[in-house]
């Protein structure tokens, strides 16, 4: 089984998307940047790894980590 990457919402064009950190494509697009960080922090919490969220420029604006509560589901 490949492992799980990471969550990054964005801003691509003016509008705000998810997606799994590698991938090209988004699983979620639109609403505005709340509805879309809201959407990356529910499903990096439901698979336990890391939400990213990058400002338009492509710095990070916050990072944060829901790989505790992966860790713990398992023992």
């Amino acid at each position: 089984m490949a492992p799980i990457d990471d969550i990054e919402t964005y801003c691509e064009n003016g509008v705000w998307k998810t997606r799994w950190r590698h991938s090209t494509k988004p699983f979620a697009a639109g609403g505005g940047k709340e509805r879309q960080v809201s959407q990356g922090a529910t499903v990096a919490c439901w698979y336990g790894v890391d939400h990213i969220i990058t400002n338009p420029d492509g710095t990070i604006a916050e990072h944060n980590s829901y790989r505790y509560r992966r860790e713990h589901d398992a023992s």
